[in-house]
């Protein structure tokens, strides 16, 4: 395929560029035109940059553990105020059984011994009510179901 309208390259020769003598040039440095006591020397770069990347991961590793023992020393100390609160609980609660006459359960009863409030109780009022209110009721309907014995009276 014919576009017409290709580049044309030519061939063209090197330019050789003139050496000056008069500037001395140091090794390492960049030729300029200046006399030699205006130009500014570079300064020698010092110790090149040392990166250790096992240092960094150590330092991660550390600061991960530093992180990890500052957790567990805060959730021991969040454990160890629980069972010193429950410590002091269970040294102002007194526990008692106690087999209540009419439904004869057994009843837990933990009362506050400062105060004499009781805090827990298992099971609990209203249940106990309503344990007593059907033993009556079973106890009503069975009176009503039982036979009336039949007395025969004698007359003499």
């Amino acid at each position: 395929m014919d576009f017409g309208a290709t580049p044309k390259t030519f061939a063209t020769g090197a330019v050789q560029a003139t050496i000056r003598t008069d500037i001395s040039v140091q090794n390492g440095a960049t030729p300029v035109e200046l006399p030699p006591e205006k130009t500014v020397r570079s300064v020698p770069a010092g110790e090149p940059v040392q990166l250790d990347i096992r240092a960094r991961a150590e330092e991660r590793r550390s600061d991960a553990q530093r992180q990890q023992s500052a957790q567990d020393d805060t959730a021991q100390q969040r454990r160890f105020d629980e069972q010193r609160r429950q410590q002091e609980l269970r040294d102002v609660i007194e526990r008692r059984l106690d087999i209540e006459p009419k439904t004869r359960s057994v009843i837990l009863r933990k009362t506050n011994r400062d105060t004499g409030e009781v805090v827990e109780q298992l099971p609990d009022e209203t249940l106990l009510k309503l344990r007593i209110w059907s033993r009556e009721i079973v106890e009503r309907n069975r009176e009503a179901e039982a036979p009336r014995s039949h007395e025969v009276e004698r007359l003499a």
